[in-house]
């Protein structure tokens, strides 16, 4: 299973997130399909004639096909790294096509492999908020899809095998010129057999800002996944991965309070799109530069902020609209109630458009709080203060009214329950005041203790809608402002100090059929709302509101951006309005997967390619990668290889013209039973070239990890750069690391620096911070964390935070994911 994009500091972050929340378990699983058609098990001219004749390919791939089996079936195993003796050709299906129709869009695919994508991870919505996306399922394409306005500027994105039939001279250009199957084994069975992968053509110029994304399925055991990559960026072009995101002060709700993105970490509780309360499984954490989008609603105080291609739950003003006499369009309550909210892009929206509001489903009463409790407790919450009289050595709870009858409501309250109070006049305000200790302890522990940082506690927030009701009543009577109208209903206005408690309060009125707005005015937020309203704008389904968008705002941005996965539904509520989370998909896979990647970047172009790969114990994972860099132009490998049996991979860059640069940075795991054999080269062919390569590898158990690098310096390369890193930690007595750089240098203007090291986790270091309170786990994963801060000062330190849970040395078991 694999999952290739162009985003370099969002996949590291994804691929130290994978540490902790791959489990095998989870996703080894297989569905009970019947292909339209198999090759059978074994390898044979036979079976590469079915596979080109099935997918009724022109001559010229014919011939290439059986040119590659007969250069496999020449050349011998390859035996200068892992042992790769246990692989049975002879034992693995090679061609296997689940359906016979491919798709056009998510909607069209065939619900059970539909269900398998999302047993996997890869929400439904996310499908639709791509540039483009390819599925592949076993041996073919399944689905495809690229965005509208990246076809018209000339962007080709969709599966090889229907980039072959539709794009043939283009395809034929580049296909096998950068690896072509001379070159080993393993590239001559993937020439022979190859089945799927993508093709990319990114014309002059033209600059990719959203994901283009590929995700792969393998189902059947003992069967093997050879899909072919082609990126074409043409001079000038870029590609780039950017993920949807939100910064770091968006409220967030949890039901019961509002906190900031930032500071939300895995297992907390978040309200999704449902109402319902879901655990965060990841939290992402990556720089962003592009367009932010302040989406205001009619609820100003609710306006929050999004990256460009962040899913928004709503709905279009067009879709719900009906034309009325005058020519004008008004909305149509009946369509508005029976269409369903989509999510649609940040950049996609406009003023008119509704966004939803959700209201929180989850209530749990508390008998021991009654109506007098409740009274009480608005009436602090709106002018309540806790102060220590010295004299008597006690708490006070003091009350300030302007008018005497709600002074003596409280009073008669205080009163009526056994308790001690008294009231009085002072320059023209009714003071109540009580020393009651269980009423002074009730009201700190349900809104607080100061002034102007009043907060309901989550007691407050469960209570049945009719409880709580009855304290915003009471806050109102000494905050707010009642206007009645002829027809039944009331205008309400009332006066808070703290944002947070006025997101409380309209999320308590939510609950009892009531959407307030929220304004902010002289530095006091201003809650606004009606009750046994006749009509309203802002319409109500359920638990959903139908907020209309009062004005976007777009601004650049350049800082860090937060993102979160959420168990079950995928979405949370910011400010109370339902986003998706947008995450990165997880898949299973096979016994061998062999692929083939190259890359052609033209001159000035720029291409980002990160593959985070985390397989399961049985795979032989043995892909080739390689790119061709032009003069000026740039390539950035980033590889995560974690899980599999064996791993060998080595990630390339041909720096063919003046200026030409790569970057590889790669992070390995090998725990019990595994090997990786991994690193990449550099062959610098021009003047000025510049390569750098950045190797960390952990080893865990009896694993093994080396690197295995090459960088080469031909004559006439002048005044290239070079440097190489890797470094190696061992967790304990039974790891194992070796490195082998292989380093040739043949002209002399030429720079070149190599460092290597090896190091373990020292008794002394774990018993420093276990005496500082951690647990001999904490304290191994901070030691990891140290070791790998060359990459993650690459990425937001604010990360580290989350790294620290997730690095789980102990780990014997690694999920199928790719």
């Amino acid at each position: 299973m694999n999952m290739e994009d162009y985003n370099k500091d969002e996949e590291i972050e994804k691929l130290t997130e994978s540490l902790k929340h791959s489990k095998k378990s989870d996703y080894e699983f297989y569905d009970k399909i019947n292909p339209v058609y198999s090759t059978g098990k074994g390898l044979n001219r036979k079976v590469v004639e079915e596979i080109s004749d099935i997918k009724k390919e022109p001559d010229w791939m014919r011939r290439s096909r059986l040119k590659a089996l007969e250069i496999f079936l020449s050349k011998p195993m390859p035996t200068w790294g892992p042992d790769l003796s246990e692989i049975n050709f002879d034992e693995i299906t090679y061609y296997t096509k689940p359906e016979d129709v491919k798709a056009k869009s998510w909607d069209e695919v065939p619900d059970q492999i539909k269900e398998t994508f999302n047993k996997l991870g890869i929400p439904q919505m996310e499908q639709k908020y791509l540039a483009g996306s390819v599925a592949q399922y076993d041996s073919e394409g399944v689905y495809s899809s690229l965005k509208k306005e990246w076809e018209e500027k000339g962007v080709i994105f969709t599966d090889l095998d229907t980039a072959v039939q539709q794009y043939p001279d283009l395809v034929r250009e580049y296909y096998c010129k950068a690896i072509p199957p001379s070159d080993n084994k393993f590239a001559a069975l993937n020439g022979a057999v190859w089945s799927g992968g993508s093709f990319l053509y990114v014309p002059k110029n033209v600059t990719i800002d959203l994901p283009l994304q590929t995700y792969f399925r393998l189902n059947g055991e003992q069967s093997g996944q050879f899909e072919h990559t082609i990126v074409i960026a043409d001079e000038g072009a870029k590609v780039h991965y950017i993920e949807g995101c939100l910064p770091e002060d968006e409220l967030i709700s949890q039901g019961d309070k509002f906190i900031a993105i930032n500071q939300l970490f895995t297992n907390d509780g978040v309200i999704s799109n449902t109402g319902n309360k879901r655990k965060i499984t990841r939290k992402y954490v990556h720089p962003y530069n592009g367009f932010m989008y302040n989406i205001v609603p009619a609820s100003p105080v609710n306006a929050f902020r999004a990256t460009s291609e962040h899913p928004v739950l709503s709905i279009k003003r067009e879709e719900v609209s009906v034309r009325i006499n005058n020519g004008h369009y008004e909305i149509s309550t009946e369509k508005l109630m029976a269409v369903e909210p989509q999510y649609r892009r940040a950049d996609e929206l406009n003023p008119g458009d509704f966004l939803v509001y959700v209201s929180p489903l989850e209530v749990q009463d508390n008998d021991s709080i009654n109506e007098s409790m409740l009274r009480i407790l608005g009436f602090y919450t709106a002018s309540g203060v806790i102060s220590f009289n010295r004299h008597l050595n006690m708490y006070q709870m003091l009350f300030s009214f302007r008018e005497n009858e709600n002074a003596s409501e409280l009073y008669s309250i205080i009163k009526n329950m056994g308790e001690q109070a008294s009231i009085i006049k002072s320059n023209k305000k009714y003071i109540v005041s009580t020393y009651s200790k269980p009423l002074i302890e009730f009201c700190i522990h349900n809104a607080g203790q100061n002034s102007n940082e009043k907060i309901f506690s989550e007691t407050v927030m469960k209570l049945p809608p009719e409880k709580q009701k009855i304290i915003i009543d009471s806050y109102a009577k000494v905050r707010g402002n009642l206007y009645s109208r002829s027809y039944g209903s009331r205008n309400v206005r009332i006066s808070v100090h703290s944002k947070i408690l006025a997101l409380q309060i309209q999320e308590i009125l939510s609950r009892s059929n009531i959407f307030a707005i929220i304004n902010l005015r002289n530095k006091h937020y201003t809650i606004e709302y009606t009750e046994n309203a006749k009509f309203h704008r802002i319409r109500h389904k359920n638990n959903y509101y139908f907020v209309p968008i009062k004005k976007i705002e777009r601004q650049e941005y350049n800082d860090i951006v937060y993102n979160l996965e959420v168990d079950s539904d995928n979405s949370y509520l910011v400010k109370g309005f339902a986003v998706h989370n947008c995450t990165a998909p997880r898949y299973d896979t096979s016994s061998l997967h062999t692929a083939i990647v190259e890359i052609y970047a033209h001159k000035n172009s720029n291409v980002k390619y990160t593959s985070v790969q985390n397989w399961s114990d049985s795979v032989y994972n043995l892909p080739i990668k390689r790119a061709w860099v032009d003069e000026g132009a740039h390539m950035d490998w980033v590889t995560g290889e974690l899980g599999s049996k064996v791993t060998m991979i080595y990630p390339s860059s041909y720096l063919r013209g003046r200026g030409a640069s790569t970057s590889n940075l790669q992070i390995t795991l090998a725990t019990k039973g595994t090997f990786k054999d991994a690193g990449g080269k550099a062959i610098h062919l021009a003047p000025d070239t510049t390569s750098r390569i950045v190797s960390k590898s952990i080893s865990l158990d009896d694993g093994l990890t080396v690197y295995r690098g090459l960088v080469r310096m031909n004559e006439g390369a002048k005044r290239a750069k070079s440097h190489v890193q890797c470094d190696a930690l061992l967790i304990n007595s039974d790891s194992k690391n070796y490195t082998y750089p292989y380093d040739e240098i043949y002209e002399p203007t030429a720079e070149f620096s190599h460092e290597a090291t090896v190091g373990k986790i020292g008794t002394d270091e774990l018993t420093y911070l276990r005496s500082r309170g951690l647990s001999e786990d904490e304290a191994s994963s901070m030691i990891v964390l140290g070791f790998m801060d060359d990459i993650m000062k690459e990425i937001p330190m604010e990360f580290a935070v989350e790294m620290n849970r997730l690095v789980k040395l102990e780990m014997s078991k690694m999920g199928a994911v790719g």
